[in-house]
């Protein structure tokens, strides 16, 4: 996309500097008038006119190309030496020009003759305002250059932030491929104990998990779903094991209702679940029990998976190191909320 030859709010920041400084003037003149050192043979209006309008209007349409002069040095990042000569330069072109050009206008207009303007442009008259023609001017292009600035620092975080969010979404995806073929294989390991036992009801659950597979890599570039859309797909991951193991399972939920379309990670449950029924089941436990409940509480969205199971006897930290699925679900879930959820 094309850039503006000029930014309207940097211009506007340069304007207002500009117009406090000819008001400070009018306050300056206006006194000698009075006092009658100085402006005796100027009225009123063309002091006004002349001293302040006629100047505004010269020197911030200077400014103006100034401005777009200095973004194409600052954007090319030339060399530090000969951005202060262009300026230095400028600044003391400055004057020149706004002398010249409102003397040619004040003899269009029949207020001067060519001999008045002649005798303004004249050093003399130059040099008794260079000092504050150079402070002007630079003090204008110091609102210029603390302008860019700002506005890089800004773009450069966008850029950061951007770049954190691409990273971010970059391993979130990562975790996400690595998540699913660990699902694949442990889902047709249920399946494939069922084949020697049941060879009709194993195709009927291959067929299932085909359906449920499909319904996973649809949602492949979606970080979050449905809860409504979660519960679904884990529960067709649950009626294949409920297959598996027979009577010998048994699953309970309790969902709030009004919650169907809250959103939530992608395979949020389906780990968890897969966790509670694998090391749910031992020698002195062959009848399990998973409790599901979901539910809100101070805003928060809970999550509540129990078995009755063994309990278990090592500390979060290291089950997260034995497998896949529950860390894969910590580290989703910190990429997605920060530190705003409870494991």
């Amino acid at each position: 996309m094309r850039k503006k030859f000029i930014d309207l709010k940097l211009f506007m920041y340069v304007a207002l500097f500009y117009t406090i400084t000819l008001l400070i003037d009018l306050a300056r003149k206006t006194y000698w008038k009075l006092d009658g050192s100085f402006y005796q043979t100027l009225g009123w209006k063309d002091l006004i006119l002349q001293t302040i309008v006629l100047d505004w209007v010269i020197v911030l349409s200077f400014m103006t190309f100034v401005i777009y002069l200095t973004r194409r040095m600052f954007e090319k990042k030339l060399n530090w030496k000969l951005i202060i000569l262009v300026h230095l330069s400028f600044s003391f072109l400055l004057g020149i020009f706004s002398f010249a050009f409102a003397g040619f206008i004040l003899m269009l207009f029949g207020t001067y003759t060519f001999d008045q303007v002649l005798k303004n442009l004249s050093i003399d008259h130059y040099m008794s305002v260079i000092d504050i023609n150079f402070l002007a001017y630079f003090s204008m292009i110091g609102i210029v250059y603390i302008y860019f600035y700002i506005d890089e620092i800004k773009n450069v975080e966008q850029q950061k932030a951007q770049l954190k969010v691409n990273l971010a979404e970059t391993k979130f995806k990562i975790l996400e491929t690595q998540l699913h073929p660990h699902f694949m294989f442990n889902t047709l390991n249920s399946i494939s104990s069922l084949i020697e036992v049941d060879k009709e009801r194993s195709q009927n659950l291959i067929a299932d998990f085909g359906d449920l597979f499909r319904a996973i890599l649809s949602s492949k570039d979606e970080n979050v779903i449905r809860l409504e859309d979660e519960l679904n797909r884990s529960g067709k991951y649950l009626d294949i094991v409920t297959v598996r193991f027979s009577d010998h399972l048994e699953i309970r939920k309790s969902i709030e209702p009004g919650l169907e379309n809250a959103l939530v990670p992608v395979m949020l449950l389906q780990p968890i679940l897969e966790n509670a029924i694998k090391y749910g089941y031992s020698y002195n436990n062959t009848e399990l029990l998973i409790d599901l409940r979901i539910y809100t509480k101070d805003n928060y969205l809970f999550f509540h998976i129990q078995n009755n199971g063994a309990l278990l006897k090592q500390d979060l930290s290291d089950l997260m190191k034995n497998g896949i699925g529950l860390s894969n679900t910590r580290e989703r879930l910190a990429f997605l909320y920060g530190d705003d959820f409870e494991f």
